[in-house]
């Protein structure tokens, strides 16, 4: 699941002070990589950083200065010199200007690359983990209108209030009239809804994508329009199976993607009918529902009170699914009851310690982990697999997030023979 991180201020000697550059200057560069954040970087004058938004490694470019900070620069393209052979033509008018998506301009199949390569260099950081070979990045069927949910800005400008998204380096605010990664039926809304609001900040709007349902936050005055807002949950549909989800809650934009997360799960753990799952940070129980006709009990830890409701009425005809509600650190260190698989599905910030130390006493024979943060999925495995205590059978970079830096990852882990 996900969950937003602190920003980071710097604290560190200023390194740029002294470098003859200023937002409107221009000069030339070759771009060194791509780094975690998405943006190509270089350097000069002793490893100063330059982020140039909309690069890709190898590039010589002319640049513009946009933002000096202490410890680095943030430029734009003025004109590309040399050209990779990756580099393709954005299909959004917005691209570089909303910078909610970070890659539109490289090759698909060189995105699912680079996140790889990204996830490779986290889990090298860790010696106990490095040796582990990464699958190749699994890609989406969609590339573009993949996302079930868009959270928009509202911005008053002229009388009218726009929604848009704002740059995240600028703070500008951008007007969006449509969102490529979004889907469809999001799209049309906003087209609708475009131009015809007061007294709100932010819109949003997410909507089933196997049926017509939808939800779209706070309430507005739109009824006269035949647009409804306000309503506090909507369905949606996955391999066959009915899920409300709360306003509140979280859920996978990418609804294909999830379907194949869980065929991953299945095949990785081959289901005999006996098993004791342990879902951990079980959200609305998509994971748990759609196991369970294959295992002999489920237990969800969720410690979101709106997914643990959405999760128990999504459940309400299964017998052998039992929710509890609290936190996962605090649920599995207390854990009395019998169980042989575990799934942590844990926040983009990763398992909390506790979570981790529970895991390693448990022993549970597989352990799935979910995450979409690789920085913090490199942490936890390394922690996990301390002295040996787990094998990595597997790990499958999942993309659900075409066009950005951002993917899926899911981990295999068994338990050392030795340990059994």
């Amino acid at each position: 699941m996900g969950k937003r991180k602190r920003r980071k201020y710097y604290n560190g000697p200023d390194l740029t002070s002294d470098v003859e550059l200023y937002p409107g200057d221009i000069f030339e560069l070759t771009v060194d990589k791509i780094t975690e954040s998405g943006e190509g970087i270089a350097y000069i004058n002793n490893n100063i950083p330059i982020l140039i938004l909309g690069a890709i490694e190898g590039e010589k470019l002319r640049v513009k200065v946009l933002r000096k900070y202490p410890e680095k620069f943030i430029c734009s393209i003025e004109e590309i010199l040399s050209a990779s052979n990756y580099r393709k033509l954005p299909e959004c008018e917005y691209f570089g200007k909303c910078t909610g998506c970070q890659w539109q301009h490289i090759d698909y199949k060189f995105q699912l690359k680079l996140k790889k390569i990204r996830l490779e260099n986290e889990i090298k950081n860790y010696k106990n983990i490095s040796h582990v070979d990464i699958s190749e990045t699994i890609p989406s069927n969609k590339e573009f209108n993949y996302r079930n949910h868009a959270r928009f800005t509202a911005f008053r400008e002229d009388n009218n209030t726009n929604l848009g998204y704002v740059n995240m380096y600028s703070r500008k605010f951008v007007k969006i009239d449509k969102c490529m990664i979004m889907n469809g039926k999001i799209n049309n809304f906003l087209g609708n809804i475009q131009n015809k609001l007061s007294d709100v900040t932010q819109v949003s709007i997410r909507t089933a994508i196997n049926n017509d349902s939808y939800i779209i936050q706070p309430k507005l005055d739109l009824d006269s329009s035949g647009i409804f807002s306000g309503q506090k949950y909507y369905d949606e549909k996955i391999r066959n199976t009915n899920f409300r989800v709360a306003g509140a809650s979280f859920f996978q934009v990418n609804v294909e993607q999830l379907s194949n997360a869980v065929d991953e799960i299945k095949e990785f753990l081959q289901l005999s009918g006996d098993e004791i799952i342990v879902d951990a940070y079980s959200g609305v129980g998509v994971f748990s529902i759609l196991l369970s006709s294959y295992v002999k009990h489920v237990y969800g830890i969720e410690e979101s009170y709106s997914a643990i409701e959405d999760a128990k009425y999504n459940a309400k005809n299964i017998k052998n699914i039992e929710f509890i509600m609290g936190k996962t650190e605090d649920v599995l260190l207390n854990w009395n009851k019998d169980i042989d698989y575990l799934l942590l599905d844990p926040p983009r910030i990763g398992c909390h310690k506790n979570v981790l130390e529970a895991v390693r006493k448990l022993k549970p024979r597989k352990t799935i982990i979910l995450s979409c943060e690789p920085k913090f999925f490199a942490r936890d495995l390394s922690i996990l697999c301390k002295n040996n205590l787990f094998n990595v059978e597997k790990i499958v970079p999942l993309d659900m997030f075409p066009q950005t830096k951002h993917t899926e990852i899911i981990a295999y882990l068994s338990l050392n023979e030795k340990d059994l």
